[in-house]
């Protein structure tokens, strides 16, 4: 993927020298909502002891939206979603034979970010950086299978049974680079990478993940 993204830049690059005498588009002031396809490279983490995981590359979907304070500077805020499967590694405390389980693994975050554009014409490179929350569910069983009864609007009376699982919240950085170029007064792209590190604590720390996107975004 940073292959395909080196080549978005450059193509970007190429798209703006072609046109480097046309009509330069202010941001300045303006609204912008994104639209963020998004694709995130596979990671790998110990927890101790002998457990830990692999968690597979997975595509994922996002929107935001900012305001531009002026050509340089934008402050806004995003949501992203996605899902992953992942491989788990389960040590036994009493020592015995390690064993593996397979699920997917759901998440989500929202967040506050600024970005800084580092220069005033309709192409430029960015930095990126953001704080928010981020939740994640594991999909791992934390209780025996249990049964509950409800009046669906759709169907009626139902009971079903569910297994309650293992999830978390927690604060979430990202520091991103990449390029912009604004292709009229109302529409844009955007090419990123950046990383996002986790808060977790105990015994996972701080775990991170590379993300790779192309925005469409909208002016108004």
């Amino acid at each position: 993927m940073k292959s395909l993204l080196r080549m978005t830049m450059f193509l970007l690059a190429a798209v703006y020298a072609a046109g480097a005498a046309a009509q330069t588009y202010s941001r300045a002031n303006k609204w912008e909502f994104t639209l963020q396809p998004q694709y995130t490279h596979s990671m790998s983490f110990s927890s101790g002891n002998g457990s830990g995981g692999q968690v597979d590359s997975s595509l994922g979907f996002g929107f935001g939206i900012a305001y531009n304070l002026s050509n340089a500077l934008s402050i806004g805020g995003e949501f992203t979603w996605g899902s992953a499967a992942y491989v788990a590694t389960i040590a036994p405390a009493d020592g015995s034979a390690a064993t593996t389980s397979q699920g997917t693994l759901q998440s989500n975050t929202i967040r506050i970010n600024t970005t800084w554009n580092m220069l005033p014409g309709d192409f430029t490179p960015l930095i990126q950086a953001g704080i928010g929350s981020t939740y994640i569910d594991t999909n791992i069983p934390t209780a025996p299978p249990q049964n509950t009864c409800y009046w669906d609007p759709w169907w009626g009376y139902y009971c079903g049974t569910y297994y309650p699982t293992r999830t978390a919240y927690y604060v979430s950085y990202m520091l991103g680079v990449g390029a912009r170029w604004e292709i009229d007064r109302s529409v844009f792209v955007r090419a990123m990478a950046n990383r996002q590190w986790l808060q977790a604590g105990g015994s996972l720390g701080t775990p991170w993940t590379d993300q790779y996107r192309i925005d469409l975004g909208f002016k108004f």
